[in-house]
């Protein structure tokens, strides 16, 4: 079996369990391939091409999962994350459980789950999928940003507001949670919109169903930002809008059927401690 690698490049905790790992694939019939310019940086790694492998492999916290999902979209491949962060939604694995997953993943025992992706279409620009959330911001540290909101293509309001959250339900738990808004089950299909820190009397979230195609249209004199899952897409021209719709590839995810979203939260959020 070919396993394809997307490790932390800054921890030397990813560099320490991806020892681990080789070790123990050598024992077993695994072999590991990371793209040319990673694998130059992962010692006792193939080079090779991702799409040679049956699953992607990510060493580190819930950013290096998403960067994995962002190189498997175009080729449908299932991600499966060993967690190094301090809370690790989308990382099933712990280290303590390298072993085992490697036994699993030699026996072909894992299934895979599903997850609805974003796309974010810039006017006259960028086209950019996404697994957690689409942010628009505010670009100057003392001004709120100025976003006016459609739905479908009819106006819905304008927002004053430090930015605008839209995330997936994959992505409730990350940024959209942090600004006010609802942990949610992944495996929903639907859009939620959350204002970070907004100027009005009305804060709470909004959630869409994944058909809906919503709008925001940057001020005349606040300059703002696009970000999909932390990358920067630029900035927004004044006028210049941006599309946010459900995406058309759909995120893959590797899983031993034990990942249940309320124990999942319990544990991630030690609601399990009372």
């Amino acid at each position: 079996m070919i396993i394809g690698l997307v490790v932390h490049p800054e921890r030397l905790r990813a560099t320490e369990v991806l020892k681990e790992v080789l070790d123990g694939a050598a024992a077993r019939n695994l072999r590991f391939v990371a793209a040319a310019d990673d694998a130059a940086d992962l010692p006792g790694v193939e080079t090779g091409r991702l799409e040679s492998a049956e699953l992607i492999l990510s060493i580190g916290g819930d950013g290096t999962v998403l960067e994995a999902v962002k190189r498997a979209l175009p080729t449908g491949l299932p991600v499966l994350g060993i967690n190094l962060g301090r809370v690790g939604f989308l990382a099933e694995i712990e280290v303590s459980q390298i072993a085992e997953t490697l036994d699993r993943l030699e026996a072909g025992q894992w299934e895979v789950e599903e997850r609805m992706t974003l796309k974010a279409e810039v006017e006259d620009g960028q086209t950019v999928h996404g697994l957690n959330d689409i942010v628009i911001s505010k670009r100057m540290v003392n001004r709120l940003a100025s976003l006016a909101v459609s739905v479908d293509g009819l106006p819905f309001r304008t927002y004053r507001a430090d930015g605008m959250v839209v995330a997936s339900a994959t992505g409730s738990t990350a940024y959209s949670f942090s600004a006010g808004g609802p942990a949610v089950d992944p495996s929903l299909r639907a859009i939620f919109m959350t204002a970070v820190a907004p100027h009005s009397l009305f804060s709470r979230t909004l959630v869409f169903d994944a058909d809906r195609v919503l709008g925001f249209v940057a001020g005349s004199d606040r300059p703002v930002g696009v970000e999909v899952d932390a990358t920067d897409l630029g900035e927004l021209k004044a006028g210049q809008a941006v599309q946010v719709t459900a995406g058309d590839m759909t995120a893959r995810f590797a899983t031993f059927g034990v990942r249940r979203f309320p124990h999942t939260l319990q544990h991630k959020l030690g609601l399990d401690g009372d």
